[in-house]
């Protein structure tokens, strides 16, 4: 999503590619052959692989070219100024025809069009377990169900919808909560013996699409719930963006625990150029360094510290 932003920022026409690289949501023989995005999505500007030539100017999205300001951060640190900030971009992104239809039929007759809904997002398997690399920190199963204990309290609704893909996590609130937890059918797993999801085979015909079309269901549900929790994740993101921006959330509560080994693993350079002169972004602990490369030698920059927090957003007009 930032990527597409940045380029309507910058004038460009963007082409969301998911073919040429490898992703876990082609069907079955179809690796590098279809352009899984339009799978679920249409391309932002109706422009396909299929529509360049070679003369188009092509410029390859890289993270680094991404403006800080198009960020998690930011929109977590004031939901109400981001919703404003990235108002024109809610609509960008469009399911495909069949797809949508898909969606509001299942959300439909899944919630009866009634979102007095708490929706959980809680992630599990490999992600857990495996603390991939500056992603963000996983708040524990626990402390989940202790915040949607006090929020029954506060706010008394009586369903529950939990986005999982953990199978023992999802067990963990069915104990806990009963029949307050709206039964989801995304695909989930069991023990992954610290396996990466993407590289477990699951004998499902075309399963890894599948598992998008699910998983796309189970976060546009969270996105109608009144009430969302949950850990920092590309799944809450998503809910934002389908939501308009938490628009009719009365309720959301994200952790935000900071990023799986983003304080002990080294500078890294991808060839020998960039450790004659190299300019990186690193982060440490709660502050944001550029470390300059000259020769072999590291200078480190301070650029700014960096508030570590959970955000709480409470709309009383909803």
């Amino acid at each position: 999503m930032w990527h597409i932003i940045y380029a309507f920022d910058n004038g460009y026409i963007p082409v969301v590619d998911m073919q040429h690289y490898y992703n876990q949501y082609f069907k079955d023989n179809r690796i590098y052959k279809d352009n899984s995005w339009e799978y679920y999505f249409k391309q932002p500007c109706n422009i396909s692989l299929n529509d360049l030539t070679e003369d188009c100017n092509i410029i390859i999205s890289k993270d680094d070219d991404i403006n800080e300001g198009l960020s998690f951060e930011s929109f977590l640190r004031d939901i109400d100024e981001s919703r404003k900030k990235y108002k024109k971009y809610f609509n960008v992104i469009k399911f495909q025809d069949e797809i949508e239809a898909y969606l509001n039929k299942c959300c439909e007759e899944i919630t009866g069009g009634d979102y007095n809904i708490l929706g959980i997002l809680c992630r599990g398997t490999d992600y857990v377990k495996n603390h991939p690399y500056a992603h963000p920190v996983q708040p524990k199963t626990e402390d989940v169900i202790k915040k949607a204990k006090e929020l029954i309290k506060r706010f008394n609704y009586k369903r529950i919808w939990l986005a999982t893909e953990d199978l023992e996590i999802y067990n963990m609130f069915k104990k806990e909560f009963g029949d307050l937890i709206i039964e989801n059918k995304q695909y989930k797993f069991g023990n992954t013996d610290n396996q990466w999801l993407a590289d477990i085979k699951v004998h499902r015909e075309n399963h890894n699409y599948k598992l998008g079309k699910e998983y796309l269901l189970t976060i546009y549900i969270l996105s109608k719930c009144k009430y969302i929790i949950g850990g920092r994740t590309a799944g809450i993101a998503g809910s934002w963006l389908l939501s308009n921006g938490f628009a009719n959330q009365k309720y959301v509560y994200i952790w935000n625990l900071g990023l799986y080994n983003y304080y002990t693993r080294p500078l890294e350079y991808s060839n020998i150029f960039e450790k004659i002169f190299s300019v990186k972004k690193c982060r440490f602990e709660n502050k944001k360094y550029l470390f300059v490369t000259i020769c072999g030698l590291k200078v480190k920059i301070l650029r700014e510290i960096v508030e570590s927090y959970d955000k709480e957003y409470y709309n009383p007009s909803i």
